[in-house]
């Protein structure tokens, strides 16, 4: 009988104490004690859970007085009930999760993907490029990095990623913020190579920039209200990708062979040749 009652879900303990109630009747705690082979104290307990189970009720008394008396058996189906019930819940909510738990599961070749909300977030997703070591190949859109919230934050991150001597090739589109980017962002030139996508071929803006590092690729969408950033680390992932990089950086080189160009974006002292760059648009 202890086997079938410890099957629904009681312990050990539970099951001998609930079943020497149902021979004894109302009894004192020192009686059921003696009777289940249960130490006294853990007798107090066990007959606490048992109420809260609807398996054993107050007879009468108080205290050291206190009678206890078992509730009739039929009350063990109405137990497992609960219990299936709070299982299903559970089961419920366990599986509103999983999705959540998959993410967080690193089996082997298999991609991680972390999230980073906000401003905060995408700093800190950033952040994760300097400690790079590869070059970063990147697809990228000046014209968010302009917005006050960012313009100063991102001169600091080029300043160390230019002090963590990190190589960055950048393909960025000819936006109307473009000649400004190359006037905020000198000190990086040693560290840099751009090369600028042709208005005629890519006439739209991007809002977003990936970036192409190690065995990882972080995408961050820049404008508001969506701002956020997604780190995805996968070797196979970035292989392909850093393929279809290197096709575009190749094949953007017969856009980018013009001499004032190159003079714009190699020297240091660009406020003064920056407006030749404009025979892209």
């Amino acid at each position: 009988m202890i086997k079938l009652i410890t099957k629904l879900g009681l312990t050990q303990n539970e099951a001998n104490v609930y079943l020497s109630l149902l021979e004894l009747g109302p009894s004192l705690v020192t009686e059921i004690s003696n009777k289940s082979k249960v130490s006294r104290v853990t007798c107090y307990d066990v007959l606490e859970k048992l109420v809260k189970y609807n398996l054993v009720t107050y007879a009468s008394g108080k205290q050291a007085k206190k009678r206890y008396a078992a509730m009739p058996p039929h009350n063990l189906i109405d137990f497992l009930k609960r219990k299936q019930k709070r299982k299903e819940k559970q089961l419920e909510e366990l599986g509103k999760k999983l999705p959540e738990l998959r993410m967080m599961y690193k089996e082997p070749n298999r991609p991680s993907i972390k999230f980073f909300e906000d401003t905060e977030g995408l700093k800190a997703i950033y952040s994760e490029t300097l400690k790079s070591k590869t070059e970063i190949l990147a697809v990228a859109d000046c014209e968010e990095w302009q917005s006050p919230d960012l313009i100063a934050w991102g001169r600091q991150y080029n300043r160390e990623r230019t002090k963590n001597k990190i190589y960055e090739r950048i393909l960025i589109p000819a936006g109307e913020k473009t000649i400004d980017w190359f006037k905020n962002y000198p000190t990086t030139l040693k560290y840099t190579e751009y090369r600028i996508l042709p208005k005629e071929k890519i006439n739209y803006l991007f809002d977003s920039e990936i970036n192409i590092f190690e065995d990882k690729v972080m995408i961050a969408l820049l404008k508001k209200p969506n701002r956020m950033g997604i780190l995805i680390t996968s070797k196979h992932l970035v292989n392909i990708l850093k393929a279809m990089f290197e096709m575009a950086w190749e094949a953007t080189e017969k856009y980018n062979r013009n001499d004032r160009v190159k003079k714009v974006i190699s020297t240091k002292k660009l406020s003064s040749k920056t407006e030749k760059i404009t025979s892209l648009k």
